[in-house]
């Protein structure tokens, strides 16, 4: 069964990169300009992918409306993967986006507070069909060195 390498990396408005971001096969940003502006800065001559799913929380949106569209959008960026036989990506979006992800699908469980990041920061976890299709679950495989 394959399994697929997605980092989840918080964006930043700072033109410093803080390392060598990984190689990926595909780039999905947040569509907040924010968030494509960090993709092009740390993945600069990879095509873009907007997950309008995974942006940031709407001033409108509840606690559990905020995390079923970020598990839907997660599941639509795992779909393309799985279709396209790319297995390893690399995701650019918002802290809190993050965070709901981690802490509601990742595993091993932690305290949602061991999941935020610096900007520029991420994590890398690992996806397969098996434990997803299982309970929207992927691991924690740690944070991204840079």
């Amino acid at each position: 069964m394959k399994n697929f390498d997605l980092f989840f990396i918080r964006h930043t408005t700072s033109c410093e990169l803080l390392g060598d971001y990984p190689a990926v096969g595909r780039v999905y940003t947040s569509p907040h300009a924010d968030c494509v502006q960090s993709s092009q800065l740390f993945y600069p001559s990879q095509t873009l992918h907007t997950a309008v799913n995974l942006r940031g929380r709407d001033s409108d949106e509840t606690d559990s409306e905020f995390a079923i569209r970020c598990v839907a959008g997660l599941n639509q960026l795992f779909t393309d993967l799985t279709k396209s036989q790319i297995t390893k990506a690399a995701l650019i979006t918002h802290d809190e986006t993050i965070v709901t992800l981690m802490a509601g699908c990742g595993l091993p469980k932690s305290d949602p507070t061991e999941f935020i990041l610096e900007p520029g920061e991420g994590w890398l976890i690992r996806m397969s069909a098996y434990l997803w299709q299982k309970g929207y679950s992927f691991e924690i495989v740690g944070k991204l060195s840079l």
